[in-house]
């Protein structure tokens, strides 16, 4: 009970400790070591060699091209990570409350509209809220429409991120991509909205020089 959410709270706090205390080197070789051990964790579990297989190596390539950037602003790193765990957390949560409207039945049956929505408002409010309180948190140069603009897409981003990920388990006949993280399952299960979500917020602040 609640091992999901020890496993969480834990994973968050090694997360803040590397992102805001580590050096450059601890830095990059954390990211480095995560994509290399989601990329030997997604060939076990890979049957067949498809396009879902193919996405999530795109996905994690991404990620070691975007190392620069994620050290160069490590703030909004961390901003990109909350904004997928918000969104997953108020999808969780709301779909388990009010969910009824599946849909994705055949690859995600826990995943419905009601939970989607939920979880990517709860994202967008609660970090607009933040930002139009205590703007000297971020370090965007930007106002609250552009910004809302930013978290929306990158919180559509995490769900796409997540679906992609059930798709992949899907195919290849598997419920879980490993059980290294109790409650979660795999690295995959864990950080399968960073991967998308990361990539996308960061490539949208490079596009609007932000």
């Amino acid at each position: 009970m609640f091992k999901r959410e020890i496993t969480g709270v834990i994973l968050a706090l090694i997360a803040t400790i590397i992102i805001f205390f580590s050096n450059l080197e601890i830095f990059h070789l954390t990211l480095l070591l995560l994509c290399f051990l989601l990329t030997i964790e997604l060939v076990k579990v890979t049957s067949q060699l498809n396009i879902f297989f193919w996405i999530q190596i795109f996905f994690i390539l991404l990620l070691v091209l975007f190392l620069p950037a994620f050290e160069k602003f490590r703030q909004l790193f961390f901003l990109g990570i909350m904004i997928s765990v918000l969104t997953d957390a108020g999808a969780y949560y709301i779909g388990k409350t009010i969910g009824k409207t599946k849909i994705f039945p055949s690859t995600s049956p826990n995943k419905t509209l009601e939970g989607v929505i939920g979880g990517s408002s709860f994202c967008v409010a609660f970090l607009s809220v933040l930002f139009w309180y205590f703007p000297l948190l971020f370090t965007l140069n930007t106002n609250l429409t552009v910004f809302i603009f930013l978290i929306f897409i990158s919180s559509l981003a995490s769900i796409v991120g997540d679906y992609l990920q059930s798709k992949f388990k899907r195919t290849q006949g598997v419920k879980d991509s490993g059980n290294i993280l109790p409650g979660h399952g795999g690295l995959s299960d864990r950080l399968d909205s960073h991967l998308v979500t990361l990539p996308v917020f960061f490539g949208l602040i490079i596009f609007f020089g932000l």
